[in-house]
């Protein structure tokens, strides 16, 4: 008598673990991928499968991924700490009896968030490489294109050139400009005329004291003052 092994005899209750599957359009329709946790084998792999979908599986094969050598975290910059690997990923590939094919995907995809996605995907690419020791002799691309632009609107005549100064909105004045311009600002002007006319004052009022004065003796005259 032949003993015929039953399958699916493991329950499962709320597991605690987490299976993905991969999107493996280059795989034929009866073959599927997931990434599995490291201590999950194939017999559990086929109990998943049996229990919870009800699909028959023909084979597994797995495979553990080693991940690439980073560096860790030092001082909030990445790449200059201690050397150390990512825990490794298991991947699985299993035959199916009955084809699985995926579906398509949907057009709208605004649910998602799909353009932060790409822009948190674009600054982080721009932070590594920034990080990077060779980063200090490459061009800056977002200044570079900046200047490359404001450059063609000179050029083209849609745009007129203004000092930093005036682009930022100051209303301050600045004498080096105006004797560029052969001028000198109004508020200078005026200034500069009342301290002319305060020295003038000054003067004539000292000399007035001078002359007032009975310590002053005529040069001219033949009479030295007596002593009291």
């Amino acid at each position: 008598m032949t003993r015929v092994r039953r399958l699916a005899k493991k329950p499962i209750f709320l597991p605690e673990f987490v299976i993905t599957l991969v999107r493996t359009p280059f795989l034929p329709p009866r073959y599927a991928t997931f990434y599995v946790p490291l201590e999950f084998n194939k017999l559990d792999m086929r109990e998943y499968m049996k229990r919870l979908y009800n699909v028959d599986i023909i084979s597994i094969r797995s495979f553990v991924e080693q991940q690439k050598v980073t560096r860790e975290f030092r001082d909030g910059r990445p790449g200059h700490g201690p050397l150390r690997r990512p825990k490794s990923k298991k991947r699985m590939t299993i035959e199916m009896k009955e084809p699985f094919v995926w579906p398509e995907a949907p057009e709208d995809r605004s649910a998602w968030q799909p353009d932060q996605f790409y822009r948190h995907r674009e600054y982080s690419q721009e932070y590594q490489e920034a990080a990077q020791p060779s980063a200090a002799a490459k061009p800056v691309k977002q200044e570079a294109e900046a200047y490359e632009n404001q450059a063609k609107e000179l050029l083209e005549g849609t745009k007129a050139w203004k000092p930093t100064w005036q682009v930022l909105g100051l209303s301050y004045d600045r004498p080096a400009l105006a004797k560029l311009n052969g001028g000198a600002p109004k508020e200078t002007k005026e200034k500069k005329e009342e301290t002319k006319e305060t020295k003038e004052e000054k003067e004539a009022s000292e000399l007035i004291d001078d002359i007032s004065s009975p310590s002053v003796v005529d040069s001219t005259s033949s009479e030295q003052p007596k002593n009291p």
